[in-house]
């Protein structure tokens, strides 16, 4: 039997009609050094625009206390780490729990600080879970179902703790910001109304071909429909699950508000947890809309401004001394994530890059 030849009268392999020759090295070496930097250089212009003799000053002032808040910190991500645990069902046993929790801190760490929020985020999540086995549509449904629990529960939170501020003070409280609550969880539960009955659509599309998109906004908007059809599976088939995380997000807030709580009182307020919640719940939302800002310089700080001043705290020493505070938090756990990132890589458990662009 003939076998074909090319023009220079050499055998063709058929075993290579339709493959796609191997990308060129540098090409990943490029990606690599590009991803590097993207990740390290908002970090590193968050640790540039940091006053540290103001940090070590207000760490003096508040001495051995200052454990107590990292303690709630713990706790607080080690819960968001279960509520992502719950979603991973069976092929949880395939990492352990402190494994999970260092990757969520080093993504984590990542999404805070880098223009592309939660989504940069959440794709180095779905990078770090591959060498451990984990089913790929499993992995990704864990990611997406966690982030929609984690926003749910905290809309949720953020129309409690408004209510009850403007329950507390409405005396004091004016009519439109009163009329503005209201309108506030009425949104809140629409949503989540709105949300959950999309949730129970199954939305089974017949036999039409699928459309090979072609352009951004194409890609795009069929990447968001898989996303959402990841949801409704998992909340159709999982909902034990589903609100099991939901459950174990809500608590990741609440926990991690006392943090505000305590700083507070070790300033000498008079304040209830519920006020902590409400601070750190203002402050989150504020710095979500400035998420695209390189380090997030400066939108925590006008944050924490905003809300101390909604209860009523307006004294400048005060607001100056819970961002310093707060910032500290924030380097302790930068160096737990950077510290986590190379334990992972020494174990050679995880190779982070070795998968080429997480950009499918």
């Amino acid at each position: 039997m003939l076998r074909k030849k090319d023009f220079a009268g050499k055998p063709v392999n058929n075993n290579m009609k339709g493959k796609q020759p191997p990308r060129p090295f540098f090409k990943k070496k490029w990606f690599r050094s590009a991803a590097l930097v993207a990740i390290l250089l908002p970090i590193g212009i968050f640790i540039y625009n940091t006053d540290f003799r103001m940090v070590l000053r207000e760490l003096s002032g508040v001495g051995f206390r200052f454990t107590y808040i990292l303690a709630t910190t713990v706790a607080a991500y080690l819960l968001g780490t279960i509520a992502w645990w719950v979603c991973l069902g069976t092929e949880r046993s395939k990492i352990s729990l402190l494994r999970l929790f260092l990757i969520r801190q080093v993504a984590e760490t990542v999404g805070l600080y880098n223009p592309t929020s939660v989504v940069g985020g959440d794709l180095l999540k779905n990078e770090l879970l591959k060498p451990h086995g984990i089913e790929k549509n499993i992995s990704s449904a864990s990611i997406v179902v966690s982030r929609v629990t984690a926003i749910l529960s905290q809309l949720t939170l953020v129309a409690v703790a408004a209510a009850w501020l403007c329950y507390y003070t409405w005396d004091h409280t004016p009519l439109a910001v009163r009329l503005g609550v209201g309108v506030l969880v009425i949104l809140a539960v629409g949503f989540h109304i709105v949300f959950l009955q999309k949730l129970k659509k199954t939305g089974h599309a017949g036999a039409r071909e699928p459309e090979i998109p072609t352009s951004f906004i194409k890609k795009t908007r069929d990447q968001i429909g898989t996303l959402i059809k990841q949801t409704q599976t998992f909340f159709i088939y999982r909902k034990r699950e589903f609100w099991m995380s939901y459950l174990f997000f809500a608590l990741h807030w609440i926990v991690g508000s006392i943090e505000f709580y305590l700083i507070l009182v070790f300033l000498g307020f008079d304040i209830s947890l519920m006020h902590g919640i409400l601070l750190d719940m203002g402050v989150i939302l504020f710095k979500s809309i400035g998420a695209f800002i390189p380090g997030q310089i400066g939108i925590e700080e006008i944050g924490n401004k905003l809300v101390l001043m909604a209860i009523g705290i307006q004294a400048a020493s005060t607001w100056l001394t819970v961002s310093i505070l707060r910032r500290c938090r924030q380097l302790f756990w930068i160096i737990v994530g950077m510290i986590s990132f190379i334990f992972l890589r020494k174990t050679e458990t995880l190779k982070l890059f070795s998968y080429g662009s997480s950009v499918r």
